[in-house]
């Protein structure tokens, strides 16, 4: 496949993963969808048979925060990444970084369900995480006009 036509692909892969990001964390950002987003990953999680420890809403008002500012800061990270797809060549070096923040989430998420008894449903999402980072680093290193120094 010619450059050019990989650089258009990974172009809209990066601008729809920056959506992807914005819509999946956006549950995170305030209590009530928080609710929710658990209430359905549990949900899902009972229906596929994961064992682990089941998620549920926080009681400590600290952990709510702290997980509404990791939904915040992942909704930014789609919108920069949708500013990234907008002229990738030069901006290679943000998607890179993300990738390899992906492929590192999904190892933490790995090891606290292998050993520390985490919510297989983590591990879920840790796959899709890991996917979305491999196709990055695939594009990113097999595209000769991309930057990422």
């Amino acid at each position: 496949m010619p450059d050019l036509v990989k650089t258009i692909h990974f172009r809209w892969w990066v601008f729809w993963t920056g959506i992807f990001n914005i819509v999946a964390y956006a549950a995170l950002l305030c209590p009530f969808t928080l609710k929710i987003f658990f209430d359905t990953s549990q949900g899902l999680s009972n229906t596929l048979g994961f064992a682990g420890t089941a998620l549920s809403m926080p009681t400590n008002v600290n952990n709510v925060i702290m997980i509404n500012i990791l939904g915040l800061i992942v909704v930014f990270l789609g919108i920069f990444l949708i500013i990234a797809s907008l002229d990738i060549e030069k901006r290679a070096w943000f998607v890179f970084w993300e990738g390899l923040t992906r492929i590192f989430v999904f190892l933490f998420f790995l090891y606290f369900v292998l050993f520390g008894s985490a919510a297989h449903i983590l591990l879920l999402f840790g796959i899709i995480d890991l996917i979305i980072g491999i196709i990055y680093m695939y594009y990113i290193f097999t595209i000769k006009a991309l930057k990422i120094t």
